[in-house]
């Protein structure tokens, strides 16, 4: 059954597009009073909000990043809940940058960092006073490659594994507070993060951008295949986001949520997260080695078998 949500309110940052910004469309439907969070205020999504949404829903800037920012937000919900109650915090906001470890800057390691991990540990912190008080629940949407690792998008796959990490962590240490906390761990799916085009141009930078070492190590085949594996993964990243909105709405307005909903339709991510969740490590280690070594092989017709076999499923 779903709790009433007259008098409830719901946090949710990174509404500027993709499942933010459709979730915070979805409750304000539902009776919600919606916080959403928008780096860009001013920009085309919030823009959207505050023009297609009720009075019960609010945009307000928040980065994540910024322990000032954050607490500001805090403030201003604690202002403006009035008689409300606040129900939950989503926490959506995430980026990706960089591709495999020596063609990512430590500065993609760090932004993914401070956005994908420290961004949710620092708006948990900031709103758990408030939590307590209404035994509500925290919702933090972490992804399928925080189950599995992912190569290739490495700084991007190490802050989601940290991210898991830490609502595990939260989840046990807020059960005996009557806080509930529900992960959601979506494939891939065609957002702004995943945008082919986007990924394709900043491949092409980094490629260009390479020292001459780097470029002797990794030039000719190795910078094709690993463009057509960038591709290979992106090209079954599902354009129907409405199905990682079903279970956030689930997840915020069930009064028994799952602990963790995992959105995935595609046969390849469901095999992989099998594969990372039953089967030993070394068996999950073995089956990604002989893939990609297979793929990074110098025969054009083993790797377009593969990317048939993969297109098929």
């Amino acid at each position: 059954s779903e709790v009433k949500p007259h008098g409830k309110a719901v946090f949710i940052t990174g509404c500027d597009s993709g499942f933010g910004n459709a979730l915070a469309k979805r409750l304000d439907a539902k009776g919600f009073e919606v916080f959403a969070t928008c780096l860009f205020p001013t920009g085309t999504g919030a823009k959207e909000l505050m023009e297609g949404c009720s009075n019960r829903l609010r945009v307000l800037h928040m980065d994540v990043t910024k322990d000032d920012s954050v607490k500001k937000a805090f403030e201003y919900v604690k202002q403006n809940l009035g008689s409300a109650e606040l129900w939950a915090v989503v926490n959506n906001a995430g980026i990706n940058k960089g591709f495999s470890v020596e063609f990512s800057s430590m500065e993609d390691f760090r932004d993914c960092i401070d956005v994908n991990l420290l961004g949710y540990v620092r708006v948990t912190k900031a709103f758990l006073p408030l939590l307590k008080r209404t035994k509500g629940r925290i919702v933090n949407i972490t992804s399928a490659s925080g189950e599995f690792s992912l190569p290739f998008f490495t700084p991007y796959t190490v802050s989601k594994h940290a991210a898991v990490g830490f609502t595990d962590c939260l989840r046990l240490e807020l059960e005996t507070l009557g806080i509930s906390v529900v992960s959601i761990e979506p494939e891939l799916f065609l957002t702004g993060l995943t945008c082919p085009d986007i990924v394709d141009k900043n491949l092409d930078a980094k490629l260009e951008s390479l020292g001459p070492s780097l470029k002797e190590d990794y030039g000719g085949s190795y910078a094709t295949s690993l463009k057509d594996v960038e591709k290979l993964f992106l090209s079954f990243a599902c354009s129907k986001i409405s199905i990682v909105v079903d279970d956030l709405e689930s997840a915020v307005s069930l009064e028994n949520p799952y602990h963790t909903y995992k959105p995935r339709r595609h046969v390849l991510s469901r095999f992989l997260c099998f594969c990372g969740e039953v089967i030993p490590r070394s068996c999950h280690i073995l089956i990604m080695k002989l893939f990609f070594r297979l793929f990074f092989s110098k025969s054009k017709a083993i790797k377009d078998v593969i990317i048939k076999i993969v297109s098929w499923m």
